[in-house]
């Protein structure tokens, strides 16, 4: 007496798995990339310019494509009048997290410099901070996509 099992319904569930398995990087990285976007948009308006600062700021993909975060461009230098270069993710970050004034200089015995702020410091934007606040809410439709294509994948609708 022979036996026989079906395993058509097996075969394909692992089809779809495979097809899950194939296209879930590239689904993820897009979602990334869109997230990426929203996030420069958001940096960009709490740096509240649209001059150089927010020009240096771009959107980077981890290497393995499990990441996206925003900062400045790498290799990309500001000189000062004196001729100093400075990257600009330090003037960045003085940006963000604020940054010491120099006092007075000394000049004459005549005429003294008194500011008005009376502080040591110039206070943080702190722009990056923020957009990350407002990252809580934003791409959960685009996450939602992707948590369906992973389910359809494991029910074996791919």
């Amino acid at each position: 007496m022979a036996v026989t099992v079906d395993t058509s319904g097996l075969d394909r569930l692992m089809e779809s798995w495979d097809a899950l398995v194939r296209q879930f990087p590239e689904k993820k990285r897009d979602l990334l990339e869109q997230v990426g976007t929203r996030l420069l948009q958001e940096v960009r308006t709490g740096i509240g310019s649209t001059g150089k600062v927010s020009g240096w700021q771009a959107p980077h993909m981890g290497s393995g494509g499990g990441y996206v975060a925003v900062r400045p461009k790498a290799e990309t230098y500001q000189t000062t009048k004196s001729g100093k270069r400075y990257a600009v993710g330090y003037i960045t970050n003085a940006i963000e997290s604020g940054h010491r004034h120099g006092g007075p200089r000394g000049g004459g015995k005549g005429y003294r410099y008194r500011p008005r702020y009376q502080t040591a410091a110039v206070p943080g934007r702190f722009f990056y901070e923020a957009a990350r606040a407002a990252l809580a809410g934003m791409g959960q439709e685009e996450a939602d996509r992707l948590m369906q294509l992973i389910v359809d994948g494991l029910e074996g609708k791919l």
